[in-house]
């Protein structure tokens, strides 16, 4: 069966409406998405490695952004608006993720490593010993 390059175009800008048989998978995603993010979100890393406060920082701010995608996810189904709006959110979602972990974080996790590593080198204080009488 060969590819209608003009069918796939008036699907991709036609109404998509729960006809499509793309629809309800597309609405399970959106749900287990918030699920996954909700875990994400308050998964604690086992084994005592804490993370850098960069990290700590940015967390919340990538948890809302997706929660904030995902939620217009659901509006925009609910009012049945073409695919291509999807893929433009999505693209927008994506590019602020990738911002925030490839542009904003890594500066700020290498000037914490610097520090914990400047930290080694300062002797601390030595312990007081308290006289018996």
């Amino acid at each position: 069966m060969p590819i209608d390059l003009a069918h796939f175009a008036a699907r991709f800008v036609s109404p998509f409406d729960p006809s499509s048989r793309f629809y309800w998978p597309l609405v399970v995603a959106v749900v287990a998405g918030i699920a996954a993010n909700i875990a994400w979100y308050y998964w604690e890393p086992h084994g005592g490695e804490k993370p850098s406060p960069a990290e700590n920082t940015i967390k919340p701010w990538a948890f809302w952004v997706n929660v904030i995608f995902l939620i217009w996810a659901l509006v925009l189904l609910m009012a049945k608006i073409p695919f291509y709006l999807y893929a433009i959110s999505l693209a927008l979602n994506v590019l602020a993720l990738a911002y925030m972990y490839l542009y904003w974080l890594p500066p700020r996790d290498a000037a914490w490593a610097r520090e914990l590593r400047r930290l080694k080198y300062i002797p601390k204080p030595e312990r007081r010993r308290r006289r018996r009488r």
